[in-house]
């Protein structure tokens, strides 16, 4: 019995995909190409252009699988539409409900997010509202006035005066005061600090070793603050900028070569060089050598006490 072969309807489509790869690799053979070249003039990777070739193309997005087997065909020189026939559409995508929600839902989430607007407004502003309230009535509330005590040397107040002239009546110092009755005057009513003299309190006189010792406190002096001269010499133009420890700047300009100048002040000086280069360095008569002074770069610097160099 001999065998009969499948008709193009009755083919599955993985003959179907079999048979297009084997057109569209005779045409590139026909063509002289490699797979190379075919995927650099479509711009493909060459493992996509092996799986078209092999019958692969389930593999591939059913977006781009018929335009990749349209583009294959016309560049080895191939008529694309009967290879097209043999590829199935993909099916449409499904429908999916675009049209607005039912109103019921929308209604309900509305009213969801009233109710918790409404327990929140609940939970959050009566605190509130009572602990202002409460704050309120604090701060309205009169503070008690202190007891302001008398200083001797200021003028008395008018309860002071009657008292004093309450005093001077019981001493029999003066008479009755029109508009204030007479009566006695308790010991626990004399304001006693007025009556009481003021003793002025002398300073007693030094020994003389104590005299000694305190005139040699007073002769003693702060140390004086160590200083540090800095001397600098251009060789050709640089940006300087110099600051002493006490944050004064001594030096922000642009100098030109030949020039010298010399600074003094508390150290460590903070040195920013434009040009390291250009710049000579002297502390205390000592030339200074520091880190990059052989590079026409920007340099910052700290120069100690001693001519020390620290970056």
């Amino acid at each position: 019995m001999s065998e009969t072969k499948p008709t193009d309807n009755e083919a599955s489509p993985a003959e179907h995909y079999r048979r297009i790869g084997d057109a569209l690799k005779s045409g590139r053979r026909a063509r002289k190409l490699d797979i190379e070249d075919v995927s650099r003039s479509l711009r493909l990777p060459g493992m996509t252009v092996e799986d078209i070739e092999n019958g692969r193309l389930d593999r591939l997005a059913g977006l781009y699988r018929r335009g990749y087997v349209a583009n294959y065909a016309r560049l080895v020189g191939v008529d694309p539409a009967p290879l097209l026939a043999q590829i199935d559409l993909d099916p449409a995508p499904e429908l999916r409900q675009v049209l607005p929600r039912p109103k019921s839902t929308r209604k309900v989430e509305k009213y969801i997010k009233f109710a918790t607007y409404a327990v929140v407004t609940i939970a959050i502003v009566p605190p509130l509202i009572v602990f202002f309230v409460q704050g309120g009535s604090r701060m309205a509330e009169p503070e008690p006035r202190p007891a302001v005590a008398q200083v001797e040397g200021e003028p008395a107040s008018g309860d002071d005066q009657r008292m004093a002239r309450r005093i001077a009546r019981a001493l029999a110092l003066d008479e009755n005061v029109e508009g204030e009755a007479p009566g006695p005057v308790t010991a626990s009513a004399l304001p006693i600090r007025s009556l009481r003299p003021v003793r002025e309190l002398q300073p007693e006189p030094m020994s003389a070793a104590e005299t000694l010792a305190s005139d040699a406190v007073i002769d003693v002096g702060e140390a004086a603050p160590p200083r540090l001269e800095l001397g600098i010499e251009l060789v050709e133009d640089s940006w300087i900028e110099i600051y002493a420890a006490d944050g004064r700047r001594l030096e922000y300009d642009l100098l030109r070569a030949g020039q010298q100048r010399n600074y003094q002040g508390e150290p460590p000086f903070r040195l920013l060089l434009g040009r390291a280069n250009a710049v000579r360095l002297v502390a205390d008569g000592q030339a200074v050598a520091y880190p990059g002074d052989d590079r026409a770069d920007v340099v910052s610097l700290e120069l100690l006490p001693g001519g020390e160099v620290r970056r």
